[in-house]
């Protein structure tokens, strides 16, 4: 029998702790220790048992993990990237919209060479990821990604800025820009256009149109694609998890997809 895998995770909020149900009966791997909020300890002992809670860098580090994987927030990835991927230690990352910043990503670039670590991006709530960085290597033209959704689902962003929620009845795109601007402004809510901007062709070049739809009650994302090897277009709507109304499942089961794939042999 082959040692277990040894995970750190942070952030159990619905991502987490789905990607943490996922994982925690699966012989291939190991939790060694947690980051999160006290008042989710609860929830975690519930699926991991009380393993180690830890609330710094240097804590993660102690504990020895092979893999951190982060579900928590930009500020959380910021804190804790650089000095985990200095010391070797792989990372499986989500609140990825910080790497529109380019001192951000050359920073943890450096440390996982550095350490002679990984930063590993799964697909998050998109698809088409393989389409988009197999095309590249030929020639991506053109890439654009937009999200529908109802107005209602977008409150508590910043698109309360940009229009009248309430007043909302023909379909409105409120938003388009590229991606290094829309990655900036609606941080969390656009993680997966930094994650298709470093699979394709940048953040200056991806576009990002956000409309608020009525037609569509459910978070729904649309990647369209103009390259030398064809064109795509792909839409997903997207539920969400059980434990949280607005993360995405999607999301938890790329990431803990993108965990198994390191015990698979034959990998897709």
């Amino acid at each position: 029998m082959t040692t277990p895998l040894k995970i750190a995770q942070i952030g159990f909020g619905g991502i987490g702790l789905t990607v943490a149900e996922m994982l925690a009966n699966d012989e291939d791997f190991k939790y060694v220790a947690a980051a999160a909020r006290p008042h989710r300890a609860n929830s975690i002992y519930d699926i991991l048992g009380h393993i180690p809670l830890v609330d710094s860098p240097n804590d993660i580090i102690a504990a020895e993990p092979d893999l951190l994987i982060e579900c928590a927030s930009h500020e959380a990835l910021r804190d804790y990237a650089a000095p985990v991927l200095n010391a070797g230690i792989d990372l499986i990352a989500v609140s990825v919209g910080i790497l529109a910043d380019q001192n951000e990503r050359l920073l943890m670039i450096a440390a996982a060479e550095k350490g002679g670590a990984s930063l590993e991006i799964p697909a998050g709530a998109i698809g088409g990821l393989d389409v988009v960085s197999a095309a590249k290597q030929a020639g991506l033209e053109e890439i654009t990604y937009i999200t529908r959704k109802a107005p209602e689902l977008w409150k508590g962003s910043p698109a309360e800025d940009m229009l009248d929620l309430e007043t909302v009845t023909d379909p409105v795109l409120f938003f388009d820009e590229n991606a290094a601007k829309g990655a900036s402004i609606f941080e969390e809510k656009l993680n997966v256009t930094a994650t298709l901007a470093l699979a394709g062709i940048g953040f200056e070049r991806t576009r990002v149109n956000l409309w608020a739809d009525h037609d569509y009650p459910n978070s729904t994302h649309i990647i369209e694609l103009k390259a030398m090897t064809g064109t795509m277009r792909i839409e997903l709507a997207n539920t969400v998890t059980p434990t949280n109304e607005k993360s995405s499942w999607l999301t938890a089961a790329s990431i803990a997809r993108a965990v198994k794939n390191r015990s698979f042999v034959l990998k897709i």
